[in-house]
C-alpha cells in the first residue's frame, strides 16, 4: 500500500528532477549560438505551457500505476552526488564542441564505411552532435545528462511508460521464469528500472558500444540476473522463440530504414508466441498533429540522420511487415509506447 507520504515523496523527487534539468536547458540555450531558421516548411508547434502540462500528465499516469500496485515507485538511478555534479559540469564543458558542430565549425565527423573494429558505418557518427558519437567513455558519461536536458527531466518517465504494459502482461506469470532483452540498451536506464521492479527476471542488455555497456554495468551494479552483451539489433544473438519479453527505447529513430526493418524482424524471430515486444520511441507525424512542427525541426537542430524518415513513417506498418501486431499504443509526452505481439 502506498501512502500520502509516498505520493509527496514521488512528487518532490520528480519536481526537483524536472527543475534541475530545465535549469540546465535554460543555461545551455544562453551558451549556444542561435541556429539559422529552417528553409523548409514547418508544421504547427505547441507552446511551452502546453508542453509542460502534457509532461505533467505523464507523471500523473505513472503515479496512478504505482498506486494501483503495477510496479514500485522509481528510486533515483546514478552516481553519488559528487559524481552527479561532475557529470553536469562535463556536460557544460562539452557544449562549445556541440555548438561548433551544429554550425559546421568543427570537422571531426567519424569516417564512413565498415571499420576495423567491426562497427557498422551507420553507427559511426556524431549523433546529436555529441562528442565521439557512441564510442567513448566521455560520451557515455554525459549522454544521460544530454538526453534529460533535451526533455527537461522527462526522459526517464517516458522510458518507464513501458512498464505498465509489461506489468499487465506479467499477471499470472512467474518473473523468475522469464527471459527479457533490452535491444540497444545504451547506458542501461530502462534495464535498471526493469531490474528494480522485477528483480527475479533474467535480463539481457544488448548494445554496440562497449563504453555505454560499461556505464550500464556501473548503473545497475553486479548481479547475475542482468547480463550485458555487445551486439547489433539487426543480428540478435538468440535462438528463435527463446525470449519472453523484448524492449527497446529510443533506438528505432537512430537506425536507417533497412537496419530498422531487420531489427524488427529479429525481435519477431526471437520472441515466443505468447511473448511481448514493447518499443518506446519518438512520436511520429499524426500522433499529436498540433506538434508535427517539432518533428520537422528536430533533425534541423540536432544531427539525426535518420529521424526525418522515421518521423514521417509508421512504426505500426513497419512492425506489421515484420509479423508484429500492435496490441496498444500510448503517447507519453514526446514519446510513443508501442506494445506488440507476434501475428504469425
Amino acid at each position: 500500500m502506498v501512502s500520502a507520504l509516498d505520493r509527496l515523496g514521488y512528487a518532490a523527487r520528480q519536481t526537483a528532477r524536472v527543475a534541475w534539468y530545465a535549469g540546465h536547458y535554460v543555461a545551455g540555450r544562453r551558451l549556444l549560438k542561435p541556429m539559422p531558421k529552417p528553409d523548409f516548411p514547418v508544421g504547427p508547434t505547441p507552446t511551452r505551457a502546453e508542453l509542460t502540462a502534457d509532461m505533467r500528465s505523464v507523471f500523473t499516469r505513472e503515479w496512478r500505476d504505482i498506486e494501483a500496485g503495477l510496479f514500485p515507485a522509481p528510486r533515483p538511478l546514478g552516481a553519488e552526488p559528487g559524481e552527479f555534479l561532475r557529470r553536469s559540469l562535463r556536460y557544460f564543458r562539452d557544449l562549445p564542441q556541440v555548438d561548433a558542430r551544429r554550425h559546421g565549425h568543427l570537422d571531426d565527423e567519424m569516417p564512413p564505411g565498415q571499420q576495423g573494429d567491426g562497427l557498422p558505418d551507420y553507427y559511426r557518427q556524431n549523433f546529436h552532435f555529441q562528442s565521439d558519437g557512441w564510442l567513448s567513455e566521455h560520451s557515455a558519461a554525459i549522454y544521460d545528462t544530454q538526453v534529460e536536458v533535451l526533455f527537461t527531466g522527462a526522459a526517464d518517465v517516458m522510458r518507464r511508460r513501458a512498464m505498465k504494459a509489461i506489468a499487465e502482461w506479467m499477471v499470472g506469470r512467474n518473473q523468475r521464469d522469464l527471459r527479457a532483452l533490452d535491444v540497444g540498451c545504451g547506458t542501461g536506464r530502462l534495464l535498471a528500472f526493469l531490474h528494480r521492479a522485477w528483480p527475479g527476471m533474467r535480463l539481457t542488455g544488448l548494445d554496440l558500444s562497449p563504453p555505454y555497456l560499461a556505464e550500464a554495468r556501473r548503473l545497475i551494479g553486479r548481479t547475475a540476473r542482468v547480463k550485458l552483451v555487445e551486439g547489433a539489433a539487426e543480428a540478435l544473438p538468440f535462438e528463435n522463440a527463446s525470449l519472453d519479453l523484448v524492449v527497446s527505447s529510443f533506438l528505432m529513430h537512430e537506425l536507417p530504414p533497412d537496419i530498422r526493418a531487420a531489427a524488427l524482424r529479429e525481435m519477431a524471430r526471437v520472441i515466443k508466441p505468447d511473448g511481448l515486444v514493447v518499443i518506446v520511441d519518438s512520436i511520429q507525424k499524426g500522433d499529436q498533429p498540433a506538434w508535427d512542427g517539432l518533428l520537422d525541426l528536430f533533425p534541423h537542430y540536432f544531427h539525426e540522420p535518420y529521424y526525418a524518415e522515421y518521423a514521417n513513417g509508421s512504426l505500426e506498418k513497419w512492425a506489421a511487415t515484420a509479423t508484429l501486431g500492435v496490441v496498444e499504443r500510448e503517447r507519453a509526452f514526446l514519446s510513443s509506447v508501442t506494445v506488440l505481439e507476434r501475428t504469425a
